[in-house]
């Protein structure tokens, strides 16, 4: 299971091979301000979770979104948002089984590894990734005036 494969989000971007990447990701990770009202939310999430994150180090959304989500995991500090990256390249029989087609992309899961939604390249609805990670996790509670 990629839980047992993946690297913890720092020490993921810590050792990324392509010095380019790697600087980039670092850089990144030291001036990312997350969503304050979203690291709210995730230091709220009650149940365990796990992201699996699909990056490898030669793609441009990786280093752009990649640092965002372990910044805005560190600052929320919750054990219930446990996540893992897994290198696109040396999983990709993985990647095929969790139907990974483009990266970065996050899995979200919850306690049951039942999946809850997916984070793919860029933020979808959202402008960053950690008000995507709190959309994909409100979307499994029924919010009023929708649906």
């Amino acid at each position: 299971m990629a839980h047992r494969v993946g690297k913890d989000p720092f020490d993921y971007i810590n050792g990324v091979r392509l010095e380019k990447s790697r600087h980039g990701m670092k850089k990144r990770f030291q001036e990312y301000m997350p969503n304050q009202a979203s690291i709210d939310k995730l230091e709220r999430v009650d149940q365990k979770h796990y992201l699996i994150v699909f990056s490898a180090d030669w793609c441009a959304d990786c280093v752009a979104y990649v640092p965002g989500l372990a910044k805005s995991l560190m600052a929320a500090k919750n054990d219930m948002l446990a996540a893992r990256v897994v290198d696109y390249d040396n999983y990709r029989d993985m990647a095929d089984e969790f139907r990974v087609r483009a990266i970065p992309t996050i899995i979200v899961y919850d306690r049951n590894w039942k999946e809850v939604g997916r984070f793919i390249e860029t933020p979808q609805k959202f402008g960053t990734v950690e008000e995507e990670l709190c959309a994909i996790l409100d979307s499994k509670r029924p919010v009023e005036g929708q649906g």
